[in-house]
């Protein structure tokens, strides 16, 4: 059998791998590969305890067990026991997805993502609030996928236009929503200097009127009166 994968787009961080350690969501890193190994104890939830060679499994769970497999290559390694049969040092090896009943090691169903090949630490400046958010994202992220990640401190992140600069309304600064930190112009670097992206809020269309502006009209599309807002983005623009 192939012990190769076919090739993934999502990438994830070590740290965002490690929180899945239960058998309700339970991942594994191989040789760079995220494995999710969940539907293995989901199989076997019904009964009162996991077996044994799941038990090993789970306690493995969030953890890297390359050392358990070839380098490079999705292929346990393997040692011979006292009935002179070549088995897997790691015996959870012999488990397979219930679903495909392919080795869970090598069943692309369970294969979700790589780890990066580098953390890039990266700051966020919002120029409505001026509050500045450091994140670690990956090499490999694009601009949207760094946004889809920022909205668990701005639920509001995809309203704000996305910029290398401070210059608002100039099409030069504008950063490319598909394309990676790099693809943008940005060093990615050990002695480069964190990538800073300014964002700036963009008022939703036809949500306020004249009327509204006059009378200060709350606005429930950001939470404001329609009047706040409007000196808000002033503001941002000065």
């Amino acid at each position: 059998m192939d012990s190769k994968l076919p090739p993934t787009k999502t990438y994830f961080l070590r740290d965002e791998v490690v929180i899945h350690n239960n058998e309700t969501s339970a991942w594994v890193i191989i040789h760079g590969v995220v494995i999710d190994i969940t539907p293995l104890f989901t199989a076997d939830r019904k009964k009162a305890t996991l077996k044994k060679t799941l038990q090993w499994l789970l306690a493995f769970a969030g953890q890297d067990l390359s050392l358990f497999f070839h380098n490079n290559e999705l292929t346990p390694i393997e040692r011979t026991n006292r009935n002179g049969e070549r088995v897997p040092v790691f015996v959870p090896c012999l488990e397979r997805n219930p679903a495909t009943q392919c080795c869970w090691y090598r069943d692309p169903a369970l294969v979700i993502g790589r780890i990066t090949f580098h953390p890039c630490p990266v700051k966020i400046i919002n120029t409505l609030t001026f509050h500045e958010t450091e994140m670690i994202v990956c090499y490999e992220d694009t601009i949207g996928d760094v946004r889809e990640k920022y909205l668990r401190y701005n639920d509001n992140a995809k309203q704000y236009e996305w910029r290398k600069d401070l210059s608002e309304g100039s099409e030069v600064g504008m950063l490319r929503m598909d394309k990676t930190l790099t693809e943008n112009g940005y060093q990615v670097n050990l002695r480069s200097s964190v990538p800073v992206i300014w964002i700036f809020y963009i008022l939703p269309p036809d949500t306020t009127n004249e009327a509204d502006s006059l009378s200060g009209k709350y606005n429930p599309a950001n939470g404001r009166s329609s009047s706040e807002s409007e000196a808000l983005r002033l503001t941002t623009l000065q």
